[in-house]
């Protein structure tokens, strides 16, 4: 099989990648919880990947390969966080009153964050093949730093697809207000590192900032 050449994205792929998000978040158990309107919804994930990708390009690392068949967003954490101001104000100007879920949803991931110095998977589309290629290129790069890696999904069964198969493993899961879906916390740790997050498996709630149920729609 042909090896895929990793690349850093820029501009220039933005409309290609926003497409790729678009279809996965179109494609999953999220959207709906997103976007209760199924009339609006695509238009509106549109806009959110769009979001997404100009976000990470401009603050984080943005990677994909081959012929653009898949996109991953990464955020090193390597520090204590910045300010998370940044990214509410934008899902509002991207979305204007149908922000409110998106804003929910970036407070209960950055509620549960892990601490430790690590590199965090954002968002991962397209091509599986494609996609582990890229998840690969990362690993490869941070893994002599004894860097762990951390991602956060909504799926049934986090034990298997391809961030288990390359050493993601659950914990604490979190179920977002509203009637969500569970959101899954993966844990990738570093060669020979213990990994910090509890081993214990249990779904909790988490206190999210009072604007943010504020934002909340208040119909579909």
């Amino acid at each position: 099989m042909r090896r895929l050449t990793v690349r850093r994205a820029t501009a220039a792929d933005l409309p290609a990648l926003t497409g790729l998000l678009t279809a996965d978040l179109a494609s999953g158990r999220l959207a709906a919880w997103l976007v209760p309107d199924p009339v609006r919804r695509r238009a509106l994930l549109a806009a959110y990947a769009r979001f997404v990708v100009a976000h990470g390009l401009a603050h984080g690392q943005v990677e994909t390969g081959g012929d653009r068949a898949a996109v991953a967003v990464w955020y090193p954490r390597l520090g204590p966080p910045a300010p998370a101001a940044a990214a509410p104000f934008g899902l509002h100007r991207a979305l204007g009153r149908d922000a409110g879920r998106f804003v929910l949803l970036h407070a209960h991931t950055d509620a549960v964050h892990p601490h430790r110095p690590h590199h965090r998977l954002a968002h991962l589309a397209g091509d599986e093949h494609a996609g582990q290629a890229l998840l690969a290129a990362r690993h490869r790069l941070i893994d002599p730093h004894a860097l762990p890696s951390y991602a956060d999904i909504v799926t049934d069964r986090p034990r298997t697809g391809l961030l288990a198969r390359l050493g993601y493993a659950p914990r604490t899961p979190v179920r977002l207000d509203g009637g969500g879906p569970v959101l899954w916390r993966l844990w990738r740790a570093a060669p020979d590192l213990d990994s910090v997050l509890p081993r214990r498996v249990r779904v909790h709630r988490v206190p999210v900032p009072r604007h943010s149920q504020e934002d909340l729609p208040c119909r579909p």
